[in-house]
């Protein structure tokens, strides 16, 4: 059983529910102020306790002499409620190779930690295996700060051959993986942030999220791996929409946020180290911005959706092939029906989807996009009409652009505004954005006050999704 410990600063949490352990961290504590306080955290903890004083160099606030750390641990050692662990850092051994024996009681054991919050440390390896040789150690306790989401990968591996109780996490935006599938390698725990309290290190999950998202208890080392790959997934709604339907179907499956930077290398070296990956189970994928043009030449199969539109948004890897999906083209179908004139705003994939739902519900497509060249190009290849000020009254419009998602480049935006400023909202026109966070963009909020019909992309992407579900299962 992998165990979810709880981290904060210098307190005992008020809602630790879910937590199997407590990291009380003191390093941003002064050396007597912390000595004093110890003995009330350590009997006010309702669940047993990690004390950790982490130094500057590995992540922490504590920069003063190592002897003020040891006297730090000792008073932890000798509390009324003494802790389960104390978190010793591997290189102080490399000045101070007789401390752990000194330290070492038999109601508290050692964490023997590493951590690199600059990037993946060259002597990787060799100090895992330094680490795992190191006598009197409770647990082995390896992090760093992860380049890509392949990072993740090489956590994994070394869970699969460590010798003792481990825990192997990558920091940052890259290492979400690490954290949510420590269960499914045989991780001794994961580290996750209390609601209400600042995280400890980059790229924490807080245990409610854990529990309620990604049903962590339930991963096991058959647990297939779904996720979103994008440049800006940390606040897409897909994890949260697949695994509640995976976990009222019963699927045996997670599904995950999976940060891949823009361009064709970073796409492909990180889906197929995912996809080879066997102890994973990697069985498919959400495509998202920057990606739904690029994946597709990844794939060994595409459906007719997504060969007309030239880009997908759902990957399934079966046994012997890959097969690209595209399900906004299903989504947007069924939401405009009924449009005869539209006006769509964007050149990217998604736009590329709503002109093929747009032509099989028989309306007449306008372009509008920043770039003329590729505005044409898609006008072009699509038979369509590029977008102009002498066009008549547009009964549809659509929004296709990154413009006015939060966290993207330009969350007040209205792309209304910047690609067509000519058009005039009225009541018989039909807005629909495709952004779907947050529900209310800046063009729907115009919309909306001009007594437009319109639809929010939170609806489209449950459309799309649920879709996504059924190829998947």
């Amino acid at each position: 059983m992998t165990l979810i410990i709880a981290s904060a600063h210098g307190a005992v949490p008020e809602n630790l529910n879910g937590a199997d352990l407590l990291e009380i961290r003191v390093d941003g504590i002064e050396t007597n102020e912390a000595i004093q306080l110890l003995p009330s955290l350590l009997k006010q903890s309702p669940i047993p306790t990690i004390v950790t004083c982490r130094s500057i160099s590995e992540g922490g606030f504590f920069d003063g002499e190592e002897e003020e750390r040891v006297s730090i641990y000792n008073a932890a050692l000798g509390c009324d409620s003494p802790p389960k662990y104390i978190d010793i850092e591997h290189e102080i051994l490399l000045h101070h190779p007789l401390l752990i024996d000194s330290l070492t009681t038999e109601e508290t054991g050692i964490i023997l930690s590493w951590h690199d919050t600059k990037g993946r440390p060259k002597d990787l390896l060799q100090r895992a295996v330094a680490m795992q040789d190191v006598a009197g150690v409770a647990i082995v306790k390896i992090v760093w700060r992860a380049r890509s989401i392949r990072d993740n990968i090489e956590a994994f591996e070394l869970l699969r051959t460590k010798q003792q109780p481990t825990i192997v996490l990558c920091m940052g935006e890259y290492g979400t993986m690490s954290r949510v599938l420590a269960p499914k390698f045989g991780g001794f725990a994961t580290f996750a942030s209390v609601d209400g309290s600042t995280a400890t290190a980059s790229g924490q999950i807080s245990i409610a999220e854990l529990q309620s998202v990604y049903d962590f208890c339930s991963i096991n080392t058959q647990t297939k791996v779904y996720g979103v790959i994008g440049n800006n997934v940390s606040h897409s709604a897909s994890p949260a929409f697949h695994n509640a339907a995976f976990q009222v179907t019963g699927n045996n499956s997670v599904y995950l946020p999976l940060q891949v930077p823009e361009g064709w290398e970073h796409l492909k070296a990180s889906f197929e180290e995912l996809r080879s990956y066997e102890p994973l189970h990697f069985s498919g994928a959400s495509i998202t911005i920057p990606h739904k043009e690029e994946m597709i030449k990844l794939a060994t199969e595409c459906t007719p959706e997504c060969a007309s539109t030239g880009a997908t948004n759902t990957i399934a890897i079966l046994p012997k092939h890959i097969e690209a999906s595209n399900t906004d083209v299903t989504a947007l179908t069924e939401l405009l029906q009924g449009s005869k004139k539209t006006l769509v705003l964007g050149t990217g994939g998604v736009a590329r989807a709503a002109i093929v739902a747009l032509q099989k519900c028989k309306s007449t497509v306008h372009i509008a996009g920043r770039t003329n060249k590729k505005v044409r190009a898609l006008a072009t290849e699509y038979l369509c009409q590029v977008a102009s000020e002498h066009d008549d009254p547009y009964d549809t419009i659509v929004q296709c652009t990154p413009v006015g998602m939060l966290g993207g480049n330009s969350p007040d935006g209205n792309s209304l505004e910047i690609l067509a400023p000519w058009v005039s909202l009225c009541p018989s026109m039909h807005v629909l954005d495709t952004v779907y966070m947050p529900e209310q963009t800046p063009l729907l909020l115009q919309a909306d006050k001009s007594g437009c019909k319109i639809t929010n992309g939170n609806t489209m992407f449950r459309l799309q999704a649920a879709a996504q579900q059924a190829i998947w299962s």
